[in-house]
């Protein structure tokens, strides 16, 4: 699997929820800055990540972290935190 439709939720001052049809041969991190490029994330702040597949458990991902290590298919959920 190359892309699994995955809820993108940022927790900023404004929470934001959206489904996208994310690669998974991205890292955390390169997913963070097509976020940014594509205008849904300020592009001028740094964050975290978290992925979780049922919305109860959530686990940080380093910005290193590719995507298929985490993310098993469709469904998966990933929080995103400002700091």
């Amino acid at each position: 699997m190359s892309t699994a439709v995955t809820t993108v939720i940022f927790n900023g001052a404004h929470k934001k929820t959206m489904d996208l049809d994310i690669t998974l041969s991205m890292t955390a991190g390169q997913c963070l800055e097509w976020l940014k490029q594509a205008g849904w994330l300020p592009g001028d702040w740094e964050f975290k990540c978290e992925v979780s597949s049922t919305g109860e458990e959530w686990t940080e991902l380093g910005h290193q972290v590719v995507l298929a290590d985490v993310i098993q298919g469709d469904g998966a959920l990933i929080r995103i935190w400002p700091y």
